[in-house]
């Protein structure tokens, strides 16, 4: 159940984006997405698809990045990706924390710990629920492993989800980053329209954050 995860520092990643860029004499030079996405790998492990939480799929046509992943399977990913048309050029690649949450009630005392994080961005797209969240370490070089895990409370009509975070006593001086992505299928009960909760110990205050499952 112990989930590690990745922190990272890469402002790009920090915000979703779609910025067109042009010179001074007006010619197109690039449209630019930072964000979450849907990929599909071909067989040797390639991703060759992308698909935004919008709707929009993106041929993949060159990686700047090693993305050798699993053959033939579909992956959420946190990307970079310069676009012509549909084609896509993939500049940063990270995965994000993305699993069926389990029930609360199943997991065991010792993954309850609740060191704060920071919600940076949270919303609803592509069927889950996608937050960036800061998180303080002593310094880019820290031996800590921070390691993160989320669970679910459900009621008619409702659902809670918790995040948990063990900073195992790291510092508390630069903030990094991780990335979750909680599939908002699978669930018996959970139907658009419900209310979606997300709660989790902040640094400065809890959050406590309703949103509408779309």
């Amino acid at each position: 159940m112990k989930r590690s995860f990745v922190l990272l520092s890469l402002c790009a990643m920090t915000v979703l984006a779609l910025v067109s860029c042009q010179d001074d004499e007006g010619e197109f030079i690039e449209t630019m997405y930072t964000g979450f996405l849907t990929g599909r790998t071909n067989s040797k492990g390639e991703v060759k698809t992308l698909k935004t939480d919008f709707g929009d799929t993106y041929t993949v046509t060159e990686t700047e990045v090693n993305s050798k992943l699993r053959p033939d399977t579909t992956y959420r990913l946190v990307c970079s990706i310069a676009l012509d048309g549909n084609n896509a050029r993939i500049i940063q690649l990270v995965k994000p924390i993305s699993y069926i949450a389990p029930p609360d009630s199943v997991i065991p005392d010792s993954l309850r710990i609740t060191d704060p994080v920071q919600i940076e961005s949270r919303y609803v797209g592509g069927g889950f629920l996608n937050i960036i969240v800061g998180v303080k370490v002593q310094s880019e070089e820290s031996k800590y492993k921070h390691e993160i895990n989320y669970t679910r409370l459900d009621t008619p009509g409702k659902y809670t989800f918790t995040i948990y975070h063990d900073a195992h006593g790291d510092g508390q001086v630069l903030t990094k980053h991780a990335y979750l992505s909680i599939p908002l299928y699978g669930y018996a009960g959970l139907a658009k329209n419900d209310t979606v909760f997300l709660k989790c110990k902040g640094y400065q205050e809890d959050y406590d954050i309703k949103l509408l499952y779309k």
